[in-house]
């Protein structure tokens, strides 16, 4: 059977040290033995899956309890609710409560034990304390209660408080300790046994018989406080000092007076025939008629009396009333015959069941009852001898009175030595007293004396003859119980026959018992007649095997007169008188467990200690066990309150041998009230601080260890006083339970220890050595019993108390199903959850949190409602058997779900907003939270917004997509961040913590749970889609971004509210299924229903349960993993072929189910509309608990995360790259300066070379003809031109801001292509790192023209002045124009080149004016154009003198020059519009175009593209050099054309892909790109999943804008005009 409980040790160890006692271990069970399998499957298959699915690790379950129990086909498995206004009784075992009491108990109950079958099951529990009733039934302060319920009122009880009880299995007895003087029953039967009923704080009761046994001793004389039992001894301890067997405890029923030798007479006797003769009524059996009956004289008084013939003082009067003819004796009064004395009586009341005295007149029932009247002395016992008494009938019923019957009975024990006088013809006893005197005996009946006696006369001279000596009376009396007693003998006195010379001594013999005998002489010289003491000792009762005996012969050295010549002795009987057996017992009474056994002949089988305790000694606890020495010894240890200082013992010692002897250290300093062996270790418990001798501290408990004699604490004890201390079988062989007035132990380390609160309840593990959890009792116990453990029997514990439940085992909304079958308390002693300060308790959900790959130990996580021993609330983390804080700040919302993506953890559950509106919402709980377990610190996500901004927002589950970095979030909200619509689902980059809708879905309310079938999301919730059925789950399909049906949902009859995955049919067993099930609830009912989808469509099981159940979760689990104990040894679930749940599994359901057969349960398996019932849970109010999920400990979802260097790695970087940096940037420009120098001259000569070569025709040089270098230096200058301008604009947009990062590893490419000479277009703009490929040997050229073509109007550059301005001399620009340094310089050479070109052209005239014009334009640059706000040219021409820009005036004038301003596609106004001169192929044949012109080669060129290009290109040299004028060009050419070379931005789009917003997105950080729904956008780059970046068109009056936005937002295709009023 599986144990319901663990000991958690407090040491570290695995989730908090959990220790499954050994001996409760149960070996797992095969697969198959749980359920049977009818047809379908196959076994290796379902072997298979078992054993795949098996090595799952523990099942985790939480839920709202704080007790569990378990079911089992012999258990109810119920956790209780209880009434906490009285006591209720409940029996604990190792899996489940049940109350023994159906209803409350008036009282309190302090003691209790249990009897157990032949077959080790329990078979009746005995309570005792304070109780009177118990349910209807009136109880004496104890009582029984059967397996079945049935109520044993042990013949009413007892007569006061019990305080201990000891249920003996060897012998079938109860024995009953406590504060009273007798039963019940003896006290109400009958004035003859109430007396010899009397058991003063011990009392025996023998259930076989349904009485109480008779305890020949009849107590002791204080209360009995505990019980142990030691070998064939029980030992009762307490207050005590002596027995209370006495004179007036001896039945006065047991000695019967033989009226048949009396005279009898009768006064008014009736004169009716056969009814006069007033010995009709004595040893008579007949019934009420003639000769059967005596009667009176109609209407007279009369008397009955009786005359002994011997002196006797009686004790009881039994009378049987006539009831003949109607009539009867109503009233008598007892005289004594000779004095006519009335004599005080007592009877037993009817009414009142109490003893009432009379002695005038003592009422008579009329019925044929025995009516007993107990003749009462002035001592309490019997009145003086006397030698008859007077029946007198004073009143009667009818016409007269009269009796049935008679008997008359004398107290002590005695024995005639005239044979007639002993005992009676009609008594009952089992051995009749006898005389049997052998020789000359001769009978003797003087006048003076009342009776008759033996003589034995003998000459004196024949006094030692054998003969003589061979004359013995031997008298047997009739002991009517064991016991001690006092021998007296009546010797008459010798004046009655004047023989008083011959008398001498008797010698007389007492055979007390089988083993011993006592002679003594007896003179009897006495004149009078005397009743001499002879002997005191023990006797045993009078048997059929042995009686104890006197003899009585003539003493061989008597003393007599000489002068006579005979002696004489007499015999006339013995009396044997009870007296108390012990008077030094010590507090201790050791009592053979068998009363009646044989060896009561021997001695008594009731006993004191060898070497009792001090006299005054309390003892108030007693544990027998074995010492540990080299020889092991029975040893029974005592504790209480006593000392012996000469011995070296206080308050606790150890009886072995027969010998009392101290404990280490000297024993206690304090009381010990309850002790208890486990194992080889003494527990005590008490109200104590320490050892004795003041060595060693304790605090009310300690362990004593046997086996190397030392006292240990038991950390730091408890705070009140320990009244019980009992070894806990439930839990194994190793836990010790300790019960008192206590509220807290401490546990922990023993030099710090930890203050726990509990509720006068504690439990300590004696192997893992530390407290331990408890079973579940809430409310103060009163009591708290266990036997110790033993694995041939039930292993129960009784406990009672105002309790308001009660469960097998305490656990605080957690436990483990282990894959051992035992369900298992995780949390240790003092570190459990507890309630919410508003006293609310829940834990809802759970996981194993462990990141993928790692080996290291899963840590298990709890969300709910609860708080910690450090008041972190509703989140924790188990560490070493200790819930402890997660988060470093609290959850002030319930948590509903919790899953982890690698070091994630996302915490969900219902937003705690709208409580305390003052209060700022965005640092409280908005529904979810992120925590990074590697770094420990939440991670910050955009909190969550409800319904219209509300702060109602629950998050109900979190769901991780596989192998991507996608979270998937579903519940109760509407927006994420304020602006991002996503209403009750949404999904959630783990590696940039942005929210992304799902494609819009008609979902209309919360999604209640996700699941993952594959690569599919399923999710519950309610769909509705215009006129459409409303569906309750649906499914999304990632790959084609959209929401679809699933076969079979519009059967569901409810919402859903619960998704699980299931196994597929077929397949290895760790293959992913595509199968799952669906739990909701009935829309026309509430009664909740199981659907599956099996891959193709959703079917609907038979599932057959309570409509008012509530599920909270559902698991598959193997059906291996079920334990034994919940199916017994026979399958109680069985599998049809056609089952819709897979081959070797069943379904764990949880919540508070209410099953078909009337059980409530909190969690049950269920497998074809079959049910068997596993948990039943309690919370602390007494309210029936839930269990909310079950979960296994498995690896967590594997997820694509990217690894980010750590913040001291990413610094040390930082620095690297800025020292690198800072070392460049002077290399750089020592570089420059030496470049430029060099260049200056280089390109300076070059020119004017190339100039006069062309003017002279090249004659006599090697150089090549002037229209090549023309054409190269053209083709240089135009890639250089285009190379510069994407330069310029790459610049300008980092200086803006756009979030370009180069990629690892990237690098401009020198490239050759520009020293070949071949033209550069837009693609030797580097893509990774946005700069002009740097290989050309024209970039000083081309980066003055990308300065050219790429500078801002004069307008912009005013602004820029402007901030000289006003900045002062301080100001410095030298930022705003260092990216125009090289620009500057290169211009310088070249146009320094061109002049020279031209007065050497000039000179020679070798060149005409038009080549020449060509040469210049092809060194020159772009015509400066500006443009408005959209794109159109404002001013086209040569440079302005007046212009602003230094460039311009550099151009116009050639005089110094100023550095460059900065150079870039957009403006720096509040339009923030500019436009990028894009390089096309346009714009490159153009170039080409010129460069053959110069060539010499135009005629071949020209086409009407050529043409135009031409003249666009001969118009921008007219307007560089202000020298040709406008009729000079060719006709049809446009004046303009020069703008085709520099495209506005917004046609420069053109060349992305354009996509249309599906939804409106608001951008609320920097870098995000926000639209309106239908806006395009132009896509710029899309290698992201999730963000792409792009750009947007407002119009023409809006300036454009970039930024990243969320990929699903926009689409290919564009809206059709039905959708607008939707998308807007």
């Amino acid at each position: 059977m599986p144990e319901l409980a663990a000991l958690p040790t407090p040491g570290p160890a695995r989730d908090g040290g959990i220790v499954v006692p050994k001996q409760a271990d149960v070996s797992e069970s095969s697969s198959g033995s749980s359920v049977g399998e009818e047809s379908g499957g196959d076994a290796e298959l379902d072997n298979a899956r078992d054993a795949a699915r098996a090595d799952l690790g523990s099942i985790g379950i939480v839920g709202a309890f704080n007790g569990v129990s378990s079911f089992s086909p012999n258990s109810p498995g119920a956790a209780l609710a209880l009434n906490s206004n009285s006591t209720s009784l409940v029996s604990l075992s190792q899996t489940a409560a049940r109350l023994l009491a159906a209803a409350s108990i008036e009282g309190q109950v302090t003691a209790a034990c249990v009897l157990y079958g032949q077959d080790g099951t329990l078979a009746k529990a005995y309570f005792g304390g304070s109780v009177s009733k118990l349910n209807a039934t009136a109880v004496g302060f104890v009582f029984g209660l059967d397996a079945r319920g049935g109520i044993d009122a042990m013949a009413r009880g007892v007569n006061g408080p019990v305080s201990a009880l000891f249920c003996d299995d060897d012998t079938g007895l109860v024995y009953v300790g406590g504060s009273f003087s007798s039963t019940v029953a003896g006290l109400t039967a009958s004035v003859a046994t109430m007396r010899s009923m009397a058991t003063g704080g011990l009392a025996i009761y023998a259930p076989a018989k349904g009485a109480w046994q008779p305890v020949s001793f009849h107590g002791v004389d204080g209360p009995v406080l505990d019980f142990a039992k030691m070998n064939d001894s029980v030992y009762a301890v307490g207050s005590f000092e002596r027995t209370v067997d006495n004179a007036t405890h001896v039945s006065l029923s047991s000695q019967p007076i033989d009226l048949t030798a009396c005279t009898i007479t009768g006064g008014n006797n009736a004169e009716i025939a056969g009814f006069t003769d007033p010995r009709n009524i004595v040893c008579t059996q007949g019934a009420d008629s003639a000769g059967n009956t005596w009667l009176m004289r109609d209407k007279l008084p009369g008397y009955y009396r009786i005359d002994f013939p011997f002196r006797t003082a009686p004790s009881l009067l039994r009378l049987m009333n006539t009831m003949y003819q109607g009539r009867g004796t109503k009233a008598i009064r007892v005289e004594a015959a000779t004095t006519n004395q009335a004599l005080t009586l007592s009877y037993m009341d009817p009414a009142t069941q109490t003893e009432t005295l009379c002695t005038q007149s003592c009422p008579m029932r009329q019925d044929y009852s025995w009516q007993e009247f107990r003749f009462v002395g002035a001592d309490g016992r019997a009145p003086d001898p006397v030698t008859g008494i007077i029946v007198n009938i004073v009143d009667w019923y009818g016409m007269g009175g009269g009796f049935n019957k008679l008997e008359l009975y004398q107290q002590d024990a005695q024995v005639y030595a005239i044979d007639e006088y002993n005992g009676s013809p009609c008594s009952s006893q089992v051995v009749r007293p006898v005389s049997r005197p052998t020789g000359d005996w001769r009978t003797t009946s003087p006048a003076s004396y009342h009776g008759s006696y033996l003589t034995l006369t003998v000459n004196r001279d024949d006094v030692n003859s054998t003969a003589a000596q061979n004359a013995v009376v031997a008298m047997v009396p009739y002991i009517p119980e064991s016991g001690f007693y006092k021998v007296f003998m009546t010797i008459p006195g010798c004046q009655n026959t004047n023989t008083c010379p011959q008398r001498t001594a008797a010698n007389v013999t007492w055979l007390m018992n089988g083993k011993q005998s006592i002679v003594t002489a007896v003179a009897q010289h006495n004149v009078a007649d005397q009743e001499v003491e002879l002997f005191t000792g023990y006797a045993p009762a009078s048997s059929t095997n042995f009686s104890s005996a006197l003899y009585v012969s003539l003493s061989p050295n008597g003393t007599f007169d000489p002068q006579t010549p005979t002696v004489e002795v007499v015999v006339a009987s013995f009396r044997l008188e009870r007296v108390t057996s012990y008077t030094n017992l010590g507090g201790v009474l050791e009592i053979h467990d068998d009363l009646a056994s044989p060896l009561q002949i021997d001695g008594p089988l009731y006993r004191p200690l060898s070497e009792p305790l001090p006299q005054g000694s309390v003892v108030r606890a007693a544990a027998a066990g074995v010492t540990n020495d080299t020889t092991p010894t029975p040893t029974l240890y005592l504790g209480g309150q006593f000392s012996n200082k000469n011995a070296g013992y206080h308050n606790i010692a150890q009886y072995r041998n027969k010998t009392m002897a101290p404990l280490s250290r000297a024993g206690l300093w304090g009381t010990v009230r309850s002790m208890a062996f486990v194992g080889s270790s003494l527990f005590v418990g008490g109200s104590f601080n320490g050892t004795a001798d003041f060595d060693t501290a304790l605090s009310n408990v300690a362990q004593y260890k046997t086996a190397d004699h030392g006292w240990y604490p038991l950390v730091g004890g408890t705070d009140g006083a320990v009244t019980t201390v009992v070894p806990y079988s439930p839990f194994g062989a190793r836990a010790v339970a300790f019960v008192g007035d206590f509220d807290a132990i401490y546990t922990g380390d023993r030099s710090d220890p930890m203050r726990v609160a509990v509720d006068g309840l504690a439990m300590w593990d004696s192997l893992a050595e530390g407290w331990t959890n408890t079973p579940y009792l809430s409310g103060r116990p009163s009591l708290l019993h266990s036997s110790l453990w033993s694995s041939g029997r039930d292993s129960v514990a009784l406990a009672a108390g105002p309790l308001r439940a009660a469960a097998a085992l305490k656990a605080s909304g957690a436990v483990l199903l282990s894959p051992q079958e035992n369900i298992q308390a995780i949390d240790m002693m003092g570190y459990d959850l507890r309630r919410s300060v508003d006293h609310r308790f829940a834990v809802n959900t759970g996981l194993w949190y462990a990141k993928d790959n790692d080996d290291t130990a899963a840590t298990l996580i709890v969300g709910g409602l609860f708080r910690t021993l450090k008041d972190a609330t509703n989140v924790a983390r188990l560490d070493n058997g200790k819930w402890s804080r997660l988060l470093s700040d609290d959850i002030d919302g319930e948590v509903l779900t919790i899953n982890n993506a690698a070091n994630l953890l996302f915490i969900g559950g219902a937003a705690n907003l709208t409580e305390d509106p003052s209060l700022d919402a965005s640092s409280r709980f908005s529904g979810l939270t992120v925590f990074d377990m590697d770094r420990n610190k939440e991670v910050g996500v955009q909190r969550l917004q409800g319904p219209n901004n509300s702060r109602e927002v629950r998050v109900s589950k979190v769901a991780i997509r596989e192998n991507t970095s996608m979270v998937v979030v579903g519940g109760n909200f509407t927006t994420a961040g304020g602006m991002l619509s996503c209403a009750y689902i949404c999904t959630l980059d783990i590696n940039e913590s942005q929210w992304s809708p799902l494609a819009a879905s008609s979902l209309v309310d919360e999604v209640t749970d996700l699941l993952f079938v594959k690569d599919t999301l399923v999710a519950a919730g309610t769909f509705k889609n215009g006129t459409q059925p409303t569906r309750y789950i649906m499914q999304y399909d990632f790959a084609a971004n959209i929401w679809a049906d699933i076969a079979g949902s519009d059967r569901l009859p409810g919402p859903v509210t619960t998704l699980s995955a299931a196994s597929s049919e077929k397949g290895a067993p760790d293959s992913v299924s595509s199968s799952f099930y669906i739990v909701g609830t009935t829309l026309s009912s509430g009664a909740p229903y199981l659907a599956k989808f099996d891959g193709a469509s959703i079917t609907l099981p038979a599932f057959t349960i309570g409509p008012q159940s509530i599920i909270r979760g559902l698991l598959e689990v193997p059906r291996s993993r079920i334990p034994t104990s919940v199916l017994g040894s026979a399958p109680s679930l069985t599998r049809r072929a056609t089952s819709a749940i897979p081959a070797g599994f069943v379904l764990a359901v949880s919540g508070d189910l209410h099953l078909p057969n009337g059980q409530r349960a909190s969690s049950a398996f269920f497998f074809d509309n079959q049910w068997a019932p596993f948990l039943s849970t309690v919370q602390a109010d007494g309210s029936p608990g839930s269990v909310g999920t079950m979960f296994f400990e498995i690896p967590p979802t594997s997820v694509f995360q990217l690894r980010r260097l750590s913040v001291a790695l990413v610094i040390l970087i930082a620095v690297a790259i800025a020292l690198g940096i800072t070392f460049l940037i002077v290399l750089i420009g020592l570089v420059y300066v030496y470049l430029r120098n060099r260049r200056e001259a280089t390109a300076t000569a070059s020119a004017a070379s190339a100039a006069l070569a062309a003017a002279t025709g090249g004659a006599g040089t090697a150089k090549a003809p002037l229209s090549t270098a023309i054409a190269s230096t053209g083709k240089v200058a135009a890639a250089a031109a285009a190379g510069g301008a994407a330069a310029a604009g790459g610049a300008r947009r980092y200086l803006q801001g756009d979030e370009f990062r180069p990629a690892p590893g990237a690098h401009d490419s020198w490239g050759a292509r520009g020293l070949a000479g071949e033209q550069v277009s837009f693609d030797h703009i580097s893509p990774s790192t946005g700069r002009l490929n740097s290989g050309s040997p024209a970039i000083l050229s081309g980066l003055a023209a990308a300065g050219r073509l790429a500078a801002p109007s004069s307008e912009t550059y005013v602004q820029s002045s402007d901030k000289k301005a006003a900045g002062g001399a301080n100001y410095d620009d030298t930022n705003e124009s260092l990216d125009s340094i090289f620009e500057s310089a290169a211009a310088e050479a070249e146009a320094a080149a061109e002049s020279e070109a031209r007065e050497r052209a000039a000179s020679t005239g070798s060149l005409s004016a038009s080549v020449a014009a060509a040469a210049a334009v092809a060194h020159s640059m772009p015509t400066a154009r500006h443009y408005d706000s959209r794109g159109n040219v404002v001013a086209d021409g040569a440079p302005r003198p007046d212009s602003t820009n230094p460039f311009e005036q550099r151009m116009a004038h050639r005089g110094p020059q100023g550095a460059f301003p900065p150079a870039g596609p957009f403006g720096e106004g509040d339009s923030g519009l500019g436009y990028v001169p894009m390089p096309t192929a346009h714009h490159q044949q153009s170039e080409q175009v010129t460069a053959t012109a110069l060539a010499g080669a135009t005629a071949a060129g020209r086409d009407n593209r050529g043409r135009s290009e031409s003249a666009s290109t001969q118009n921008t040299e007219s307007e560089f050099s202000g020298s040709q004028s406008a009729s000079s060009r060719p006709s049809g050419e446009s004046s303009t054309g020069a703008s085709s070379a520099h495209l506005p931005v917004r046609d420069s789009l053109k060349q992305y892909p354009a996509f249309y917003a599906k939804f409106t997105f608001s951008s609320r950080e920097t870098g995000e790109l926000g639209f309106r729904a239908g806006e395009r956008v132009f896509v710029i780059d899309q290698s992201d999943e999730i963000w792409w970046m792009g750009i947007v068109d407002h119009g023409s009056d809006q300036p454009l804008e970039q930024g990243v936005f969320p990929a699903t937002y926009v689409s290919n295709d564009p809206p059709k005009s039905t959708d607008w009023s939707e998308l807007m």
